[in-house]
């Protein structure tokens, strides 16, 4: 319980990143500011998120699977389903997975985030997230 717990707050704190996505994104910054990182340094986030093209074109390339073994040593990849409600509605898994399973969802997204564990949130052992949003 306490592994999806900390998994709660990563994504609380993702949904911070992706807010500041759409902010960017709907203030006209437009298609070409999708892989713009947003930084909130104060939080100790610095994060991208992918839209379904560049979700797909990342699943497309060897990337995903040569980052496995950093994820799974130093971060936490999970694939959140459209019901999702809680920490325990989402599927913990490899990175290549999550990314996987958000390009074959027909609008699916995969939000990509590093925490400076200085200043980031001070529960999470690890210090890389990602998340494959289905739709």
């Amino acid at each position: 319980m306490e592994h999806f717990m900390r998994i709660r707050a990563a994504a609380t704190t993702l949904g911070i990143g992706a807010g500041l996505t759409a902010i960017a994104i709907s203030s006209g910054a437009g298609q070409a500011a999708a892989l713009t990182p947003q930084i909130a340094p104060e939080l100790g986030l610095y994060s991208v998120e992918l839209n379904h093209s560049e979700t797909v074109a990342l699943n497309n390339t060897p990337l995903p699977g040569m980052l496995d073994p950093l994820w799974r040593d130093h971060g936490v990849a999970i694939i959140v389903p459209p019901a999702a409600r809680s920490g325990d509605d989402v599927i913990v898994t490899d990175l290549s997975d999550a990314v996987a399973a958000s390009a074959a969802s027909t609008t699916g997204e995969v939000g990509l985030v590093i925490f400076d564990p200085r200043v980031g949130p001070a529960d999470l052992d690890r210090n890389l997230f990602a998340v494959g949003f289905l739709d």
